[in-house]
């Protein structure tokens, strides 16, 4: 099985999905009523989605009885699925490389009607819709995001008189006071290159800017270029002041956030650089005990930009069932969908509706935050890890470990090499 589908973010990925219902069609005419043929719909999801997606089912089923799924769970490449026959007739997905290909390839069926018929255009941030967009089209139909954020141990900050920072300098004075007073700065998910490589994303963003960093993520610079590599020594050179714990290489997601938000104890360090949906792991209390701020800017010359992980669906141009299966996800574009959603967003806090307002009283304050985040963004993009080919994981996976483990450790750390191994 694809490395992918192990990733804690996918097995989080259910935060970001809603239930609803569906109207039956009415039916016309004097006679009586013919029962449709049973049809039973092949839907490929991610794992840790059972309860979510099954209360959608089961209220789509109360509308068209005649209508039966059958659920499978990834086992291997998005693109296998789409290239073997019979193709799925649904499917759940996020932005990045295996969404790129399916609307390059012609493999997915163009849900440009939908959104323009539920006004969905009208509502979703414009930066958003870049990411389910080729040529102008629709392709898949994005349910909620996550956005990405410094999350800091309230207390701690408190403790030392800290305020969130805006500015490189101001971030790097909070860790220089931080670490003096022996409390690491930052602990990172260095086992779990999906999130430990949002460093990288967000120096290049805030260095090079976005334009640049899409132009990178599209292949069309290459690592070799001295910006990427500025990017990569600005967190080398933080690792090697000793602002990274020194177990990082070995972390998870979950116990990075346990660091800065603990069970039991003192904290072990005082950030995290991270999305909500990570957060499910964590009790009410330890989320409690963390706020969070949008990543420092290095050159106000660039515009903002931020990181986001969507998830939604899109459906095979060669479903065997496209029709029930475009009428099984189109609510969730129309208004009362939005609404059903944001009323899912109010009880996890957890994710972000696609349409989703900071204005919005209904919506929990982090979510409302992060909203704003967003919003402010010109461009936002994918995680860097999820627009690369699964065959540069290994070389990503060596690099953190390298960048994580070496600086500062007395051995000698060749970023040359490192990086030759992505080209």
């Amino acid at each position: 099985m694809s490395a992918l589908f192990d990733l804690p973010p996918l097995r989080s990925a259910a935060i970001l999905i809603v239930v609803t219902g569906f109207l039956a069609a009415c039916s016309f005419g004097g006679g009586p009523t013919p029962t449709p043929e049973p049809i039973t719909l092949r839907y490929v999801t991610f794992a840790g989605l059972d309860a979510a997606e099954q209360t959608l089912i089961e209220r789509f089923r109360a509308a068209n009885p005649h209508v039966s799924f059958a659920i499978e769970q990834y086992n291997r490449a998005p693109e296998e699925y789409l290239t073997t026959s019979p193709a799925p007739d649904l499917m759940l997905i996020t932005p990045g490389h295996f969404l790129d290909n399916a609307m390059a390839s012609g493999t997915l069926t163009d849900l440009t009607d939908l959104w323009t018929g539920a006004d969905a255009g009208q509502t979703v941030n414009p930066a958003l819709q870049t990411l389910s967009e080729r040529g102008g089209r629709q392709y898949y139909l994005p349910t909620g995001y996550n956005w990405n954020g410094v999350y800091y141990n309230k207390q701690i900050f408190e403790q030392f008189g800290l305020q969130p920072p805006r500015t490189w300098d101001e971030f790097l004075q909070l860790s220089e006071t931080l670490w003096l007073n022996g409390v690491t700065p930052f602990a990172i998910s260095g086992n779990d290159p999906f999130m430990g490589l949002l460093w990288f994303d967000y120096l290049n963003l805030r260095l090079n800017g976005p334009a640049f960093h899409e132009q990178f993520l599209a292949g069309d610079v290459s690592v070799d270029d001295p910006r990427i590599r500025l990017a990569f020594e600005l967190w080398a050179s933080l690792v090697e002041k000793g602002y990274f714990l020194p177990t990082s290489s070995t972390m998870g997601i979950d116990d990075a956030l346990a660091m800065a938000a603990p069970t039991a104890g003192a904290p072990q360090a005082a950030m995290v650089l991270s999305g909500p949906a990570f957060q499910g792991s964590l009790s009410p209390r330890q989320r409690s005990a963390l706020d969070f701020f949008a990543f420092p800017i290095l050159d106000f010359a660039q515009p903002p930009a931020e990181v986001v992980m969507a998830i939604g669906y899109m459906v095979p141009t060669q479903a065997p069932h496209r029709d029930t299966a475009l009428a099984f996800v189109e609510l969730l574009a129309s208004s009362e969908g939005r609404a059903l959603l944001e009323t899912d967003v109010t009880a996890s806090g957890l994710y972000a509706p696609m349409s989703g307002s900071p204005d919005d009283a209904s919506l929990p304050p982090n979510v409302r935050q992060g909203i704003e985040l967003v919003q402010r963004a010109e461009q936002v993009s994918a995680p860097y890890f999820m627009r690369v080919a699964p065959t540069k994981w290994p070389a990503l996976f060596t690099l953190q470990r390298h960048i994580l483990t070496e600086p500062g450790s007395g051995r000698d750390f060749d970023l040359d090499s490192v990086i030759a191994a992505l080209r």
